[in-house]
């Protein structure tokens, strides 16, 4: 009895990778509606895996000034652009009515011990990736 070879990743043909060797959310698609419940139940769980990982941050965010420590909605930040963003701190700090200049920075996921002033025209793209503000003249 002879077994017949099959080329790499299609085997059964539950897999497919792309140039780069990974698998495709295709494939991954496909295993899910698989006839084999095995196999189904694979993909399923792949996809909630995935799903997740995409899934944006949705902890708080920690603002500091002083010796004061807030934490705000990730999801109320994302909703505003960074110009509202330091206007709402400023509000939530009793800084209205402050006459010097103030900025923010921010701690990032990866290298969350140092802090680099925000672009507030970037805000949109920065808050999702945000861990710690802070407030400082």
């Amino acid at each position: 009895m002879s077994i017949q070879s099959q080329p790499p990743n299609t085997r059964g043909g539950l897999s497919r990778r792309d140039s780069t060797g990974r698998t495709s959310p295709e494939s991954i698609h496909g295993l899910a509606n698989s006839s084999n419940m095995f196999a189904a139940g694979i993909g399923e769980a792949l996809q909630a895996f995935l799903a997740t990982a995409k899934a944006p941050n949705a902890r708080p965010i920690t603002v500091e000034f002083g010796s004061r420590v807030m934490a705000v909605g990730r999801q109320r930040m994302l909703a505003m652009n960074g110009r509202n963003a330091l206007l709402y701190m400023k509000s939530k700090f009793g800084l209205l009515n402050s006459t010097t200049a103030l900025y923010l920075q921010a701690t990032f996921e990866g290298d969350e011990e140092r802090f680099v002033e925000v672009d507030l025209d970037s805000w949109e793209e920065l808050v999702v990736y945000m861990q710690r503000l802070r407030i400082i003249t």
